[in-house]
């Protein structure tokens, strides 16, 4: 592995994914990876991530930092679905994930904010989820 970003991703959509908190409001379909608003909603988007390599561990191992943001989407109707998706996400996330492969050496708990779409013409929700973890792996 050179870029851990692209497996914490994963885990993070897998995680997210499997949790019948955030399938019961977000289709599985519509929690992905991607850089743009998406046409179906509800929906969470993965943004690509930040890495800053740390340097070398013991053990022929690579240290890197990764920040990673997850834009939530929804209709502004007048629901709360926006939020339960957000609270849900937000409780899976308060730890960090078990990962295979690489290791969490240390994993901040999310930060959410709430904007509404920048188009004035769309009636959208966007909360933003940061994440930060710092992540261990055997170079190959």
């Amino acid at each position: 592995m050179t870029d851990p970003s692209l497996s914490l991703q994963t885990l993070i959509g897998d995680l997210l994914a499997a949790d019948p908190k955030i399938t019961g409001h977000v289709d599985p379909v519509n929690i992905r990876a991607g850089a743009i608003r998406p046409d179906n909603l509800p929906a969470i988007v993965l943004a690509p991530a930040r890495v800053a390599f740390l340097g070398h561990a013991s053990g022929g191992h690579v240290v890197a930092e990764v920040r990673m943001m997850l834009h939530l989407w929804a209709v502004e109707d007048g629901s709360t679905v926006a939020q339960a998706v957000a609270g849900a996400a937000m409780l899976a996330l308060m730890d960090a994930p078990r990962s295979d492969g690489f290791a969490i050496d240390d994993w901040q708990r999310p930060e959410l904010v709430w904007m509404r779409d920048p188009a004035p013409e769309r009636s959208y929700t966007h909360g933003t989820i940061a994440l930060r973890a710092v992540l261990r792996w055997r170079a190959e």
